[in-house]
């Protein structure tokens, strides 16, 4: 067979070089970094092997807004249960803290799992190290206070229908979990780099709304000793000019909040982990959620043990990804009439690992007319499903079958 010469990869990179590439300046900008170090060279992230800085205006070296000559009287967000401050305070300055998110029995068992599974995990030479934290993935696998904790059940999470209905207002409803993990900061730990949790997005920074929620459950008194997070407060707006996403930014701070205070912050603000300056290990849990046509980080589908599968909500399993569309998450065309709400049977990701946990899941291959006389739908894990699952099936499904028969053209 032969290819046609402008087909070949000689002659595509040969084109690519000479010809246009229309949104080239956009994907190539560096934005929003770019323009936001460019004027606030005091961002910079040290080294890892570099010495912290203090006295000489770095962004990790600062305090809690109460302390800061900038920030004290500026109305920064203070804890509080009124759903309209919490509101107001994600609006104006893309961060807001629930007062008693946690009851104090509930931060403690919370605290106390963590600090378990971090140091078994450690022991066993299998934890996630960073040279400024450690993180424990999966923590919906790893014990009933994070399971309830993930389901957002008040007899885990006692603000957990108030958290609901913050992201419901932030992200709209049916969003998605995107990961639940918990950070660990060591004692002398390098700072992070200030980054915007929605990174991902890259150059294409929303200014309306942003598309990632964070909630982090504070298990611990946290002030600018112990590494309270930093962040910008009001960062979610980019106040560059001349096509530049950022100009001078207001300094940083280090949240202050009491154990059991649920920090709400939005994907656009820029923040970081902190230096931890005392010495014993800080302990956070971060559950981010997103807008639902985005890929999740942790692979929830594939991460979520099969006795934890068959305790989740429907709500749950939903925002986990396990709803598919025909837009998102199909499995061999399953879910192309699935809606992606709560509990729709026809987009129910669940009966698929079900079969696959129980090794009975078998893949359509390549099949011919002869095959289709020998086999059975039921053979195939997707014709399991669909004869068990799928409502739309019926009169008008045979209907559209018998419409096909006989009506092949030729093939030359």
């Amino acid at each position: 067979m032969s290819i046609p010469a402008e087909f070949s990869k000689e002659a595509v990179a040969a084109v690519a070089e000479q010809s246009e590439r229309p949104w080239g300046s956009f994907l190539d900008s560096g934005e929003p970094y770019r323009s936001l170090l460019k004027h606030n060279p005091w961002l910079r992230a040290p080294r890892p092997e570099d010495p912290l800085e203090w006295g000489k205006g770095w962004y990790y070296d600062t305090t809690v807004a109460r302390k800061h000559p900038y920030w004290k009287d500026k109305g920064l967000p203070t804890p509080t249960r009124d759903l309209g401050k919490l509101r107001q305070d994600l609006w104006r300055w893309g961060f807001a803290l629930i007062r008693d998110g946690l009851s104090p029995q509930q931060t403690k068992a919370l605290r106390q799992r963590v600090a378990e599974q971090a140091e078994a995990e450690r022991r066993l030479g299998i934890a996630h190290l960073s040279p400024a934290q450690q993180h424990v993935w999966a923590l919906v696998n790893k014990g009933d206070a994070f399971l309830g904790c993930f389901e957002m059940s008040p007899e885990a999470i006692q603000s957990g229908p108030l958290i609901e209905r913050l992201h419901d207002d932030v992200l709209g409803p049916g969003w998605h979990h995107l990961s639940f993990i918990a950070n660990i900061s060591f004692p002398g730990c390098h700072p992070q780099g200030l980054h915007q949790d929605q990174g991902f997005l890259g150059t294409m920074l929303p200014q309306e709304a942003p598309v990632l929620m964070n909630t982090i459950y504070i298990l611990q008194d946290v002030n600018e000793v112990n590494g309270g997070t930093l962040l910008i407060p009001g960062s979610q707006r980019r106040n560059g000019t001349d096509g530049e996403y950022y100009g001078l930014m207001p300094p940083c701070i280090n949240l202050e909040a009491p154990a059991g205070t649920v920090l709400l912050m939005e994907g656009r603000v820029f923040h970081g982990g902190a230096v931890n300056r005392s010495d014993r290990l800080r302990y956070i849990i971060t559950n981010s959620v997103v807008k639902n046509w985005i890929r999740q980080q942790e692979n929830f589908t594939l991460t979520i043990s099969p006795d934890v599968l068959s305790k989740l909500s429907d709500k749950s399993l939903m925002r986990c990804g396990f709803q598919s569309t025909s837009t998102r998450g199909m499995v061999e065309g399953y879910g192309y009439t699935g809606s992606g709400r709560t509990g729709d049977p026809n987009g129910a990701i669940r009966f698929v690992r079900e079969l696959m946990d129980r090794g009975e899941y078998r893949h359509l291959r390549a099949l011919s007319a002869e095959d289709a006389g020998t086999l059975r739908a039921e053979d195939f894990g997707l014709g399991r499903i669909q004869q068990a699952h799928e409502t739309h099936r019926g009169e008008r499904y045979r209907e559209l079958l018998a419409r096909c028969e006989d009506r092949q053209a030729p093939i030359d």
